[in-house]
């Protein structure tokens, strides 16, 4: 920060003053170079950007814990989501709010990610809880695998760089109660959410109710998550700005028959907007609902206190401006990008396609209506969508058609459902069945997840490709709606360009060659790339789950074509306690056992020498026996010994790369 804020800063200055000095021009001069003072505004606005970038980084704040921890500190922290039961441990983030030294409490901020052994007492922890924990906290881990998800990265966008494994003996629970007004109501309010959605619904429904209305998709069955993931509806279950837009509408509805009038219109549009920042905050304000709330904010503002109608891309540009003032980091929030898509693609499309059709019959007409809307949602939705999730459900639009009318009964019965909670005769009908529309939704859901080819995936594609999507889409609406011949020009041109690209990422893919080690908890997995061709060339058959988590990604990323088995490709030559693997024109030595005593004449010559399953090696051993270029320590041994061979390497100066602290190890050859 202490080099990058001088040059934004400097920027901005520069800006500043072409735009002070091109104010007192002649009208004339002015006019001719109104260009000059254009770019000068966007370099202040986007200078500006970089500033709230750096200011709002947790990291440079004076009160972040790191700047303060000593070896033996405690930390005070608030749990800020529930505890998730995952294989092996218990998982929640925590916000940092005091570094306690000896008898002193200093105030301090930051987020951690936090794992807990499980046991009774971890499995009663819940959302509010305070606990005093040690500061013995690692960066967030990373796989690093190819073509796998970057945790690290999510995390940092969210301004988690830190995380924690604490044993039973490592935490205490504070009875300390010190919330504000609004954070307890909105406690308090979820548990009774929950609380009633599980009385009266119950099961893995009461899960997607809750998911539904508030969002909370902690409970979720993992296979019901996959069918609505299949099938292209997953937004169904997250909570987003469809769901915020019935809400809206209810509450117009719920209202209309309140007189017109100018103190009475005041007073609706503060009704609406405090009950849809109360949900928005209800529901944890993720991106998506965020936008909504604040586009439908400045509606019911132009609509009821000021008597204008706005125009809804001024509205869409105003919402985003203002949400990225107050969290920059929203720009890269999948579900942000989403969301802002979705409603651009239906302000441009939907009506054109709409009217593309009239039907005389009343619900051949709504039928067309939502087909319309669902497609026109999917026109500018689609590369991003490919881009991160590279997958394309093929039956969206008969999974939307039966999805989102029976989602949208089961929002307002959970409403009524709320509001009668405390009525047993009456949620004791609703209840049941909300259950039994869910129930008939899930499996009309899963059937649709099944049928043949409901899902191409593995469309791995590039940012570049993704630019070229959209100058394809813009090229074509250009030509179709204002009937601009360049707009066909533009489509032609990109899909050059984009076929262009793919032809050369193909050229390089097949005269690639790299060596992998692979990043797997408790696994040795070395692979060649060889064009398009991949060969394992150490470790043991990885079963499909494993495959297709930690291998697959990376296989997609590369191209290959052929998986080869080790006896292909690799000549190998084994010896008491290691082996000798030819990998390309590279040598890798693998030790995973004790090595004997051996006093060689001249130490072996390798690349590089693998550690593997936990040998009980010692590196000033290895050091007297191989000439390595480089040790690697794979994800199969444990921490402890991990941390004992960086800690000789360090002295021995020698170079080394652990592949649980540093992500899988790629080298080109």
């Amino acid at each position: 920060m202490s080099l990058r804020l001088p040059l934004i800063s400097a920027v901005m200055a520069s800006a500043g003053l072409l735009l002070f000095i091109s104010s007192r021009w002649p009208a004339s001069l002015r006019y001719r170079y109104d260009w000059c003072r254009g770019i000068a505004l966007q370099w202040l606005v986007a200078a500006g950007g970089c500033v709230l970038v750096l200011l709002s980084d947790v990291r440079y704040h004076g009160y972040y814990f790191e700047r303060s921890i000593r070896p033996g500190d405690l930390l005070q922290v608030r749990l800020e989501e529930p505890v998730q039961a995952k294989k092996k441990t218990l998982k929640t983030i925590a916000a940092i709010r005091y570094v306690i030294s000896g008898n002193t409490r200093v105030p301090a901020k930051g987020r951690l990610l936090i794992y807990l052994q499980i046991d009774s007492n971890a499995m009663q922890l819940r959302q509010g809880d305070q606990l005093l924990i040690n500061s013995n906290t690692v960066p967030v881990s990373r796989s690093g695998n190819p073509g796998a998800f970057d945790y690290r990265r999510y995390c940092a966008w969210q301004q988690i760089y830190r995380q924690a494994y604490l044993q039973s003996s490592a935490w205490q629970l504070l009875h300390e109660q010190d919330e504000c007004f609004v954070r307890r109501w909105l406690r308090e309010s979820r548990i009774y959410c929950l609380q009633t959605l599980q009385q009266y619904i119950g099961g893995r429904e009461a899960a997607l109710a809750a998911a539904l209305l508030i969002g909370y998709r902690y409970e979720l069955d993992v296979d019901m998550v996959q069918d609505y993931t299949n099938t292209g509806i997953v937004h169904i279950i997250a909570i987003s700005g469809m769901h915020l837009a019935m809400i809206y509408g209810a509450l117009l509805w719920l209202l209309s028959w309140w007189p017109a009038h100018r103190f009475s219109d005041v007073t609706k549009g503060t009704l609406i907007i405090v009950l849809l920042w109360a949900f928005t905050l209800l529901t944890g304000g993720a991106a998506s609902v965020l936008r909504a709330t604040v586009m439908f904010t400045f509606l019911t503002l132009g609509r009821f206190m000021l008597e204008r109608h706005t125009n809804v891309y001024n509205t869409l540009a105003a919402s985003a401006f203002l949400l990225l003032c107050y969290e920059p980091r929203l720009l890269l929030d999948v579900g942000f990008q989403l969301s802002y898509l979705a409603v651009l693609s239906i302000v441009v499309a939907y009506r054109r396609l709409y009217y593309q059709w009239q039907f005389d019959n009343k619900w051949m007409n709504k039928c067309w209506d939502m087909t319309a809307l669902t497609l026109a949602a999917q026109l500018f939705t689609l590369p991003v969508s490919l881009y991160y999730f590279h997958q394309f459900p093929l039956y969206f639009l008969p999974a939307n058609m039966i999805a989102v009318p029976l989602s949208t009964v089961v929002l307002y019965g959970e409403i009524v459902l709320l509001i009668t909670g405390r009525i047993p005769v009456i949620a004791d009908v609703i209840g049941p069945l909300l259950k039994i529309i869910m129930q008939c939704m899930n499996t009309l859901v899963a059937q649709i997840g099944h049928w043949p080819g409901a899902l191409i995936a593995d469309m791995h594609i590039h940012l570049f490709s993704v630019l070229c999507l959209y100058a394809c889409i813009g090229g074509l609406l250009l030509w179709i709606i204002h009937h601009r011949r360049q707009g066909l020009q533009l489509t032609l041109i990109a899909m050059t360009c984009w076929t262009t690209g793919e032809m050369f990422l193909r050229l390089n893919e097949q005269h690639q060659h790299k060596m992998v080690v692979y990043n797997i908890p408790g696994h040795t997995v070395v692979e060649m790339v060889n064009g398009h061709r991949i060969y394992s060339v150490a470790g043991e058959v990885m079963a499909d789950a494993l495959y297709d988590r930690y291998l697959k990604p990376a296989h997609v990323v590369y191209g290959a074509t052929y998986r080869g088995m080790v006896n292909t490709c690799v000549e190998a030559c084994t010896f008491p306690g290691f082996r000798v693997l030819a990998v390309g024109n590279k040598r890798l030595v693998v030790v995973d056992s004790v090595l004997p005593e051996m006093h060689p004449e001249k130490k072996l010559r390798t690349d590089y020498l693998l550690l593997s399953h936990n040998p009980h090696v010692d590196i000033r051993q290895l050091e007297q026996i191989f000439d390595a270029d480089c040790y690697i320590f794979d994800a199969s041994n444990t921490l402890r010994n991990i941390q004992q061979w960086k800690s000789d390497c360090y002295v021995l100066t020698l170079r080394f790369f652990s592949v649980p602290d540093q992500g899988a190890y790629v080298v080109n050859f």
